[in-house]
């Protein structure tokens, strides 16, 4: 059984989203968007339907001195000791305000300095005080696009290699087996000479047009060593790029760690839009998705339930009225909008009736689930907490006594776990009350056989496990992770700048302790 370490010290997490042996490991495919637009109906009008708004931290103003980072972890100490252990970080690109201009002489550093809004920070090969200091200016320009749902482009390896410089045509054909062949495949692919049907696996989902430029003159700037070493991604591993060009024959894709890869052994990802539903106006739960598959609708005619003909997409959503009706051996949810979902179509979101304190909550009905009153009210902040259903494959998202969104998510594909059974040895997603430990901008999940690389909106809330954004499949509602809570793109960013603690401005990272707030409760139950 593959095991996992989470490693959020260097900005690694358990590859908790890998396919299990045997699996479809492909990308979504293409018709992925054609039911990502949530249900607008009368009781849910179209503006509620939309995704809410990211509240992202502004990027860094020019408003004083700053330090600024050149390494993928730029520790920010709790002391000007680097043996003081660290608060954060900042990655490629970042900067932060200093409190003060005066160094301070510490434990493994000749120059700490205070940072906003607290911890110290050293000045070494890692950072600069020089604002146009140009391997600083380089990172900045490809550092991650943290205030989008997508920081990166995405795609699948067919079993890629990286490089630390961009290679010589001799060097590619000692590194890459049968590459004439691989190549002659995909001119005739780029021409379109060859037969779809006859596609190598190799070619599948690889986009062959060449980015019709040459290296961007910055990327000489690029420090070294800012890499992870890894000269070789897997078939069926993720990857992320910000950057492609043409040279030496290939296009290149340049890695977040600013390696190249070839653009040609990878199968790009399409762009996930489903996204959850902010409950404000006069919505609120209970609602259904349609999840799976397209499910029917019925309305009342002639005085019975019939099929209308109509169908509400895969991952639609619509309110309903709490009414049960039930007709012959058919069970039906009505709908605001005077229609019905048959019982077994429809996933149900329906809130607990009560806090993990024990506050009732608003408008909830004796029939949710009966969380386990866990914790004392929380002191300070907004009070957030969310509720995982394992089974349901949802989540709702609280603050105080008010549920303020609701989304389908992706659990583990084990479901809740075995008693006795490390969660992780059977790809189960922990249940029991936890809270936000740390949150990350970006991390790369691995393990011995997968790489899923630069994963955004991390918030770590078990050991292993964690909530954050999945770009490699479009499968809310299912069990489908190697144990944490997948979100989608619209939905991780959103929840991430939800949450509690914040992350302060131009940090990557930041370790959920007593000094920074109150932190969001995690309610995981089946």
């Amino acid at each position: 059984m593959r095991r996992c370490l989470l490693l959020i010290a260097l900005g690694a997490l358990a590859s908790c989203s890998q396919p299990p042996p045997g699996a479809d490991r492909s990308a979504p495919s293409a018709s992925i968007s054609a039911s990502s637009s949530p249900l607008a109906s009368a009781s849910a009008p179209a503006s509620a339907s939309a995704a809410p708004a990211a509240s992202n931290p502004s990027p860094p103003a020019d408003d004083g001195p700053r330090i600024y980072s050149k390494a993928r972890h730029a520790w920010v100490h709790y002391q000007p000791s680097d043996k003081s252990g660290w608060i954060g970080w900042l990655g490629l690109g970042d900067s932060v305000r200093l409190k003060s201009e005066k160094p301070v002489l510490g434990d493994g550093c000749t120059a700490f300095y205070a940072v906003e809004p607290r911890g110290y920070m050293c000045l070494d090969h890692r950072t600069t005080l020089d604002p146009n200091d140009k391997g600083y200016l380089a990172l900045k320009r490809w550092a991650p696009r943290t205030t989008t749902p997508f920081p990166h482009f995405y795609g699948e390896s067919h079993g890629a290699p990286r490089y630390y410089a961009i290679p010589s045509e001799k060097q590619q054909r000692q590194k890459e087996y049968q590459l004439d062949e691989h190549l002659k495949l995909l001119a005739e692919m780029r021409d379109g000479k060859l037969d779809k049907a006859k596609l190598p696996p190799m070619l599948d989902g690889v986009d062959p047009k060449p980015a019709g430029h040459g290296p961007d003159e910055q990327l000489k700037d690029i420090p070294p060593r800012t890499y992870e070493e890894r000269t070789y991604i897997g078939p069926g591993s993720a990857i992320a790029w910000t950057e492609e060009f043409d040279a030496e024959g290939r296009t290149w894709l340049v890695t977040p760690d600013f390696t190249f890869m070839p653009k040609d052994r990878v199968k790009i990802y399409p762009r996930v839009s489903f996204h959850g539903v902010k409950l404000e106006g006069d919505l609120s739960l209970p609602i259904a998705y349609a999840r799976k598959q397209p499910r029917p609708k019925y309305a009342r005619k002639d005085g019975t339930i019939a099929p209308t003909g109509e169908s509400w997409a895969r991952l639609d959503w619509v309110a309903l009225t709490g009414e049960t009706v039930k007709e012959g051996d058919k069970t039906y949810y009505a709908t605001r909008d005077n229609l019905f979902m048959l019982k077994e179509d429809a996933t149900i979101v329906r809130p607990s009736p009560r806090t993990p304190w024990g506050a009732p909550v608003d408008g909830a009905t004796p029939d949710g689930a009966n969380i386990t009153v866990a914790v004392a009210a929380p002191q300070g902040g907004r009070k957030t907490w969310v509720e995982v259903s394992v089974l349901g494959g949802w989540m709702i998202a609280y603050e105080d006594t008010k549920p303020i969104f609701a989304t389908l998510i992706a659990p583990g594909r084990g479901g809740v776990p075995t008693k006795g059974v490390d969660p992780i040895e059977t790809a189960s997603t922990p249940v029991g009350s936890f809270r936000v430990d740390g949150k990350l901008y970006t991390g790369t999940m691995v393990n011995k056989a997968w790489v899923h690389a630069d994963v955004p909106f991390v918030l770590n809330f078990h050991g292993a496990h964690a909530l954050h954004m999945a770009y490699w499949h479009d499968t809310w509602g299912e069990k489908t992770s190697g144990g944490c809570i997948n979100l989608s793109p619209e939905d991780a960013i959103w929840f991430f700048n939800w949450s509690e603690p914040p992350l302060p401005a131009g940090w990557h990272a930041i370790r959920s302790d007593k000094e920074a707030g109150p932190a969001t409760l995690v309610i995981v139950h089946s």
